[in-house]
């Protein structure tokens, strides 16, 4: 897939965490074939040669109702049609059992990982509505292993699909399609971060207890999600939790 634009003229993309591992390799992809793009961040501004490529940078905190309107600033400030948006805000839990785990966690989980989703939507809904955008969640297989020690993450992941399910019904109507990807574990710093947590002490030879020996790269993942919320062969497909992972 090489993200061709879908229209002639530049057509817009919105990338809400595009400084974590997987917005970031969506929007590489995305500007290296002409997409103009409103990302966000949230701690981490991006690097100087980031902002030589006509993206527009916003600071993007869940936690806060003024990200919600610096957003829908940003994006009501860019021309041509919104075609799609990409929402790849999250945060993982502390990997420990659900008695060990705080409140605040799960609200802080939740808050990445839900309710920065919301204040997306809140912040496009009108522009999507008018563009007829697509809208695609990235999630995680979490949602529905609810593996052991996982708690916060797996109920926020899971909280998120029924969102996105319930989001689709509801705009339907307007012509906005709606969407989420659910991969496994995807090779990334965070991934590392995660298995850490976990104990594991030799990422190399977990993977290879993986299915076909490895984890999803990150550009793999990238690519999947451009075409499932770009790509014409997907356009009838709304209201969908698409798993990434090997079943087995």
């Amino acid at each position: 897939m090489n993200a061709t634009p879908p229209a002639t003229s530049a057509p817009l993309a919105v990338v809400t965490g595009a400084s974590g591992a997987l917005g970031a390799a969506i929007h590489t992809r995305l500007t290296r074939a002409g997409w103009q793009v409103v990302a966000t961040y949230r701690t981490r501004p991006p690097a100087r040669d980031q902002r030589q490529d006509g993206t527009s940078w916003v600071r993007f905190d869940a936690a806060e109702d003024a990200s919600t309107t610096a957003l829908r600033q940003a994006v009501d400030a860019c021309p041509g049609r919104l075609h799609a948006v990409f929402a790849c805000v999250g945060a993982p839990s502390t990997k420990q059992a659900v008695a060990d785990t705080g409140v605040s966690e799960f609200d802080a989980v939740h808050q990445a990982n839900v309710v920065s989703f919301v204040r997306t939507w809140h912040a496009v809904a009108a522009r999507a509505r008018r563009d007829g955008a697509s809208v695609l969640a990235t999630g995680s297989d979490a949602g529905q292993a609810a593996r052991a020690h996982n708690g916060p993450y797996t109920a926020a992941k899971a909280a998120l699909a029924s969102l996105v399910i319930t989001l689709a019904k509801e705009e339907l109507q307007h012509g906005v399609r709606v969407n989420l990807l659910a991969p496994s574990l995807i090779d990334s710093p965070l991934a590392r971060h995660v298995m850490a947590l976990k104990g594991v002490t030799d990422p190399d030879a977990y993977y290879t207890q993986l299915p076909w020996g490895r984890p999803l790269a990150l550009d793999e993942v990238a690519a999947t999600c451009i075409e499932l919320a770009t790509a014409a062969h997907w356009s009838y497909a709304t209201g969908q939790i698409y798993p990434l992972a090997a079943a087995l």
